[in-house]
């Protein structure tokens, strides 16, 4: 409930000159500021029945009393987002203490009142059933055996009565109480779950619901969207509709890329299809989706203007309002896809409750119609309060059941038939020995810089498989002379360079080299628990060079294909009359970059660069925008988040570097892609309950393709626009972005330099400082010198000056390295009369 003293304020004075009754309904969720107003208020009014007076001077307006006029509250203390009620409102109050209800007794009335001839022994098995629930099963922030939950139960058990009333009444409350219980469970769960329903229900076997028809549709849009159908995915479409029909309000919770999504596709799209078939009687979906999180409150439900005290909409208020008054008998859904917190949500109590009714600050109250239904896509529920929990459907879906065949399947189908065709077979396999082996050693084994998940890898995997090969197959002429046997050489080269780049690019340094060496012993047959497919043959013909790490090379397609090293790309640095600062030195890790940054901008692919501080992911992303892009194709621009950057100010610097191409359709000028590149990612400050606003606009941008226009509220759909990002590693003022971001991304570490390194870049930025200036041979000579003893001390400080809290300014990185070269730099040559001089490069 969101009150402001203003608004508040009017509510009051009708209140009271028309002898209403008020409840106001979870009170202490206002913020403190407002309480004490409003406890002045209702004072007011207070005094002026207790006087017996007939008009009364409220806020400088003359009001005429109606004695009949009463307000009571109520509240849940001690959840997130209340405040303690002020004395001064507490006073003019009295406490009534509500206890837990007899939830049997409720059971018993309602069942009987459905028709139930055994209410009392069966009401006392659903109490039973949450009681054993609560105490066996584990505790999540999704599960809840509350009033809500038994009632839940009755509701689902009056619908089933009313379908089968000749039915055994078992029966009926058991197969209510899996309908509703069984989606929200996680998976070990659910045999604990099982052991408690057999034990209650001895002896009692459910006949298996018939859902032809609906599957049947359900299969034939899964095809068309070439999605896999496997019985995991079929049953959260069932238990998703199942719920939708008990609750007006439900919740698809679980991590990225567990279907959350594609379930709720599937099903508007088998509703549709139901409805132009004529059968089940279903009506067709329409729905509308918001990140609640992207957006302010005021644009999320409306907010008055604090100047004209004018009301304007919010989304959700337009979107509601347009569904409620709707003729359509269409279902109507209402999807907010976003982290969950008590901040935004609590607003919509009255919408989740049996009320069913949006309460606006202008006073506006919009009812819900019978075919509307509220749902929400959300990772967890970390933030929610039992109110919001106890309040909708839960349905869990966990990745890890889905795992990773499907996506390859459906991969598999789309792929070109002129590399793809009859290497099919070959490809499956590749995918099956590749992936569980890799992935499974970077679990165990590796250190990644950022966290990710196996599908998140697997994604990254496949894309970048595909990448490659298309590139290959782009040459029509090499293609039309490679015969089978080179081309699946060629596939299998693609899919060990993309192992590297996909599975093994988030790791460390320590890490990179543990992949390495296993990589090598897997594609030369050393692991015994992964063998080389038969498909793919006996031996791998382009295995991996013996000398130096995966890392070092990549895979050319010429001939049979070739493994070709990085520094073999280098391009030697000239003098250059740049600024030192300016000066990007090729090294191995410019060139695979450079190389890596290339294809995904090719192929449409977010890339994000993520790293230490001071390792160049900056230099390497402005290097390629500004130099290594086309502008006749390509319009670069470039955004710098910080920590006080918000959703709006994100919003308006990517809508200024795009066109309107038409209504509702932004880009950059017709025939260009527009590069946007993000750095410091991670940056903006997290909110008090765990979202980063600008996070969430950009997902809803991936996931959607479009964001709101913030005064009209209307869809804005950006086109030929691809995302860019580096970031550094999460601490200090950097933070996690939510893994819903971070899997629309191909991740690429970038590790610390190697000392070798360090001493080629510092050394050749002053080598061209003396040649362009002209020093003596000497002073060319020191050059090397001087960048060795630097990183002698670089690397001592390091290792032994570390932070304390008294000295928490001692960190060191290779930023602070860079500075004393760039100081000793600053030297000119007449100030140079002895290479002794040089050696004051220890002030530095």
């Amino acid at each position: 409930m969101g009150c402001a003293g203003v608004p508040k304020g009017a509510f009051f004075k009708g209140l009271a000159s028309s002898g209403a009754w008020a409840c106001f309904d979870e009170f202490n969720r206002i913020e403190l500021e407002v309480l004490s107003v409003v406890a002045q208020q209702i004072l007011s009014i207070i005094r002026a029945v207790r006087g017996n007076v007939d008009t009364f001077n409220f806020e400088g307006t003359e009001l005429k009393l109606n004695p009949n006029c009463y307000v009571c509250i109520t509240m849940n203390p001690g959840y997130a987002g209340r405040s303690e009620l002020p004395d001064n409102l507490k006073v003019l109050f009295r406490t009534v203490a509500m206890m837990v209800p007899d939830y049997a007794m409720i059971g018993e009335i309602s069942l009987y009142s459905f028709g139930y001839l055994d209410a009392r022994n069966l009401a006392v098995k659903i109490v039973t059933t949450y009681r054993l629930c609560s105490e066996q099963l584990s505790s999540q922030n999704h599960y809840d055996y509350g009033m809500r939950a038994v009632k839940a139960v009755l509701a689902a058990s009056g619908n089933l009565k009313l379908k089968f009333p000749d039915a055994q009444e078992d029966i009926l409350l058991l197969r209510s109480i899996l309908d509703v219980n069984l989606p929200k469970f996680l998976s070990h769960d659910i045999p604990l779950f099982n052991g408690i329903i057999s034990d209650l229900f001895p002896g009692i076997v459910i006949p298996k619901p018939d859902y032809e028809v609906f599957l049947d549709a359900t299969r034939e849009v899964c095809e068309r969207r070439n999605l896999q159908t496997p019985d995991v995915f079929v049953n959260k479409v069932i238990q998703t509709y199942e719920m939708m029909v008990v609750r007006h309000g439900f919740m698809l919770v679980g991590p990225p890329n567990a279907g959350k999504t594609c379930v709720l596709q599937v099903l508007a799209d088998t509703l549709c299809l139901l409805k132009e078939k004529g059968v089940l009687e279903e009506e067709a979906v329409t729905y509308r989706t918001v990140n609640p999180k992207a957006i302010t409150m005021g644009q999320l439900f409306g907010e008055f203007d604090p100047i004209t005290h004018e009301w304007s909409d919010g989304i959700v208020a337009i979107i509601f309002r347009e569904f409620a008054f709707s003729k359509n008998p269409n279902r109507k859904w209402v999807v907010f896809d976003g982290p969950v917190d008590t901040l935004w949500i609590e607003s919509m109590n009255t919408v989740l409750d049996d009320n069913k009714k949006l309460c606006l600050m202008s006073g506006e109250i919009i009812q819900m119609s019978n075919s509307m239904s509220l749902i929400f896509e959300v990772m967890d529920l970390s933030q929610a309060s039992p109110a919001t929990v106890s309040r909708c459907g839960m349905i869990y879906m966990e990745a890890t059941a889905l795992g990773w065949e499907p996506k390859v399947q459906s991969w598999l189908k789309l792929l070109p038939e002129q590399w793809a065709g009859e290497n099919r077979p070959c490809i499956y396999a590749l995918c099956r020995w590749i992936i569980p082996s890799a992935t499974g050693f970077v679990r165990k084994n590796c250190k990644e810089l950022v966290s990710t998940s196996d599908s998140h890898l697997v994604d990254s995997f496949l894309r970048l498989v595909e990448i490659i090969m298309n590139e290959a197959c782009a040459d029509e002429e090499a293609l039309n002379n490679a015969d089978r046997k080179v081309l699946k050489c060629w596939i299998i080269g693609a899919f060990m360079f993309a192992t590297v780049w996909s599975v093994g690019a988030t790791c460390d340094e320590a890490g990179r080299e543990k992949f390495s060496n296993f990589l090598k012993e897997l594609t030369i047959g050393e692991c015994p628990d992964h063998p080389i497919p038969q498909e793919v043959g006996m031996k791998i013909d382009c295995t991996f060079p013996k000398e130096g790490s995966v890392y070092d090379y990549k895979f050319l397609i010429r001939g049979k294909g070739q493994w070709y090293s990085w520094k073999d790309s280098i391009v030697p640095l000239t003098a250059t009359s740049i600024s030192i600062r300016e000066i990007i030195v090729p090294t191995v890790d410019t060139v695979r970059y450079s190389y890596l940054m290339d294809l995904s901008i090719r192929h449409r692919r977010p890339v994000l660069l993520v790293g230490p501080t001071g390792t160049g992911k900056t230099a390497y992303v402005q290097e390629k925008m500004m130099k290594g892009l086309d502008r006749e194709v390509f319009v670069p621009s470039f955004i710098a988040f910080s920590t006080q950057t918000s959703a709006g100010q994100a919003q308006d610097i990517i809508m200024s570097k795009l066109e309107k191409r038409r209504r509702g359709i932004f880009g950059p000028p017709f025939g260009k892609r527009c590069v946007i590149f993000i750095d410091d990612l991670n940056m903006p400050a997290v909110e008090v309950y765990g979202a980063q606003p600008p996070i969430e606009l950009l997902r809803q941008f991936f996931d959607h393709g479009m964001w709101y226009e913030k005064k009209e509220k209307s869809e804005i759909h950006l086109v030929d626009t691809q995302f860019i990002a580096a970031m550094g590693l999460p601490g200090g003022a950097r933070n996690n972005i939510t893994p819903r971001l971070l899997r629309h991304f191909g991740v690429i570490g970038v590790n610390a330099f190697s000392s070798f390194t360090m001493n080629s870049i510092f050394s050749s930025v002053m080598s061209i400082h003396f040649k362009n200036n002209h020093f003596p041979p000497e002073a060319l000579i020191t050059a090397e010198a001087i960048v060795s003893a630097t990183a002698a001390i670089y690397s001592e400080v390091i290792a032994n000056l570390l932070p304390t809290p008294a000295k928490s300014h001692y960190t060191f990185n290779l930023r602070d390295f860079a500075r004393v070269i760039h100081g000793c730099c600053l030297i000119r040559k007449e100030s140079l009369e002895k290479k002794k001089i040089l050696i004051r490069w220890v002030c530095d």
